[in-house]
């Protein structure tokens, strides 16, 4: 190959130039994918966290007796996470504090008091009412996760 043949020297650099905007492209949408999906699993595991609060409540609250512990235990959980779902990344959802609120409201109500504890058939309001927060901040992280992490 002679001299005349040879490529300009600035063709050399367009093309490692191209090379490195094209890794850096890929490079950024691995990254941004990676991401969602790490939100994506943190959204299942506070799913998951907030069902095993709701077998424990409704567990606590159908007992035959009050225990001291396991209501302290109940209010540390559902106060924590509700902590979670006003931290990132689930503060990206923006999630309605009514929701929490109800949540609490449900899970502490006032059977969790020993002095007015009585147990609580599987049907009772108390058991509904913990359900049915459970299920509609579960419904709202959802909803609020497709539209933000999609």
């Amino acid at each position: 190959m002679t001299g005349a043949d040879a490529a300009p020297w600035w063709v050399h650099g367009v093309t490692w130039l191209v090379v490195a905007a094209g890794w850096y492209t890929v490079h950024r949408a691995t990254l941004s994918r990676e991401r969602r999906r790490e939100k994506r699993d943190a959204a299942k595991q506070l799913a998951s966290d907030l069902h095993e609060l709701e077998k424990s409540a409704r567990e606590f609250h159908g007992s035959e007796r009050h225990d001291e512990y396991a209501a302290e235990e109940l209010a540390m959980r559902c106060d924590r996470l509700i902590k979670v779902v006003q931290r990132a990344p689930f503060d990206e959802l923006k999630i309605a504090p009514r929701l929490m609120a109800a949540l609490r409201q449900a899970v502490t109500c006032r059977n969790i008091d020993r002095t007015a504890f009585s147990q609580q058939a599987a049907n009772s309001e108390i058991q509904r009412n913990i359900r049915c927060a459970i299920d509609d901040l579960i419904d709202s992280i959802e909803e609020a996760k497709v539209r933000t992490w999609a």
